[in-house]
């Protein structure tokens, strides 16, 4: 019990020391307090203040990606205008220079037609006598066209066409006024019966494409096949051009640009005509063209070709025979003997309606 009062009669003695201690533990506890919350504060800011950076830097970079990638556009678009402008400048270029060479073209080809006019009239003004004042003109004509036919770049199977019949010479002349024209649609004014004599170098078909070379040069198949046809028929519109291109389309003309002989059994269906091969022995032939059945005969090197030809007998009269040369009006002014024919007949046929 006393010590229970001395305990008491320290804590009275004590109790300012007791409440000053406590007082200090107590404002210890709220410094500390404080002190916490002053580090969190400084750490918040500190957070807040990097997150902030961060973003700053983020958003810097993208502003760079997004510089960068503008730039690019800006300089993938001005490589797109650069070649719209070379484009648009080459064109126009190529342009300038294609007109320059057709204007360039039109005088020579003008200068070309008066040559061709010169040698023509100079040609009229040959003698009689003997013809050499003509011949000589002629052979003027023909080596004045070759020469500016040659300056002018035709395909040499056009300038050949001067060393294989003198015939052609306004053909060949004409190439470069002519040859884009359209084919004509007929071949002129016929009678149902008799056969026309048709030219594989007119110029109102001759320029025209066969395989990948041209009627005049190539098409005497179906120069020939268009003569019987319209000749049975009586049908203007087959033209060489038409027969050409119905070759053409059905396979008919091989990689030499030669028609070949199948062509000349079965084309001719194809317009109601009936084509058959016969012999070339001359009762035969005879029989045929008495009875109006024009023959269409290949024939080999000799008098018509140095390679190979195709050849109309048209008619048969006191044991000779009517030929209608695709090639050449003068083998087509007279009659033949058949026997000189005959051997160089490979192979023919006859055609009726």
């Amino acid at each position: 019990m006393e010590e229970i009062k001395s305990f008491l009669s320290f804590l009275k003695l004590n109790a300012g020391l007791i409440y000053s201690i406590m007082f200090c533990v107590q404002y210890s506890g709220l410094l500390n307090k404080e002190k916490r919350k002053m580090i969190s504060s400084i750490t918040d800011e500190r957070t807040n203040r990097r997150r902030d950076e961060r973003r700053r830097i983020q958003s810097r970079r993208i502003y760079a990606r997004r510089k960068q990638r503008v730039r690019r556009q800006m300089m993938l678009l001005g490589a797109i205008a650069l070649l719209v402008v070379l484009s648009i400048g080459s064109c126009t270029r190529n342009f300038l220079l294609k007109r320059s060479a057709q204007e360039t073209s039109a005088v020579k080809n003008g200068q070309k037609a008066e040559g061709v006019k010169a040698a023509k009239e100079e040609k009229g003004t040959g003698t009689s006598e003997g013809g050499s004042d003509a011949k000589e003109a002629s052979e003027e004509l023909l080596a004045r066209v070759k020469k500016e036919a040659k300056e002018a770049g035709y395909p040499k199977e056009i300038i050949g066409l001067l060393s294989k019949n003198p015939e052609t010479v306004d053909f060949v002349a004409d190439y470069s006024a002519k040859k884009d024209i359209t084919p004509a649609d007929t071949v002129g004014s016929i009678k149902k019966g008799e056969i026309p004599h048709l030219l594989q170098w007119d110029e109102r078909w001759g320029y025209s494409t066969y395989g990948t070379s041209t009627i005049a040069v190539s098409g005497c198949g179906p120069t020939c096949m268009s003569m019987v046809i319209s000749g049975l028929t009586g049908d203007n519109s087959v033209t060489p051009a038409k027969v050409a291109e119905y070759s053409m389309e059905n396979e008919y003309v091989d990689s030499s640009n030669d028609t070949v002989w199948l062509f000349m059994q079965e084309a001719s269906q194809h317009w109601g005509i009936t084509g058959y091969e016969i012999t070339a022995e001359e009762s035969d032939v005879e029989e045929q063209l008495l009875a109006g059945h024009p023959v269409i005969c290949s024939v080999g090197p000799g008098d018509f070709t140095k390679n190979g030809h195709f050849l109309v007998l048209a008619g048969y009269e006191d044991g000779k025979v009517r030929i209608n040369d695709p090639f050449s009006k003068k083998n087509s002014e007279k009659l033949w003997e058949y026997k000189k024919i005959k051997k160089q007949i490979r192979a023919i046929w006859a055609y009726s309606n």
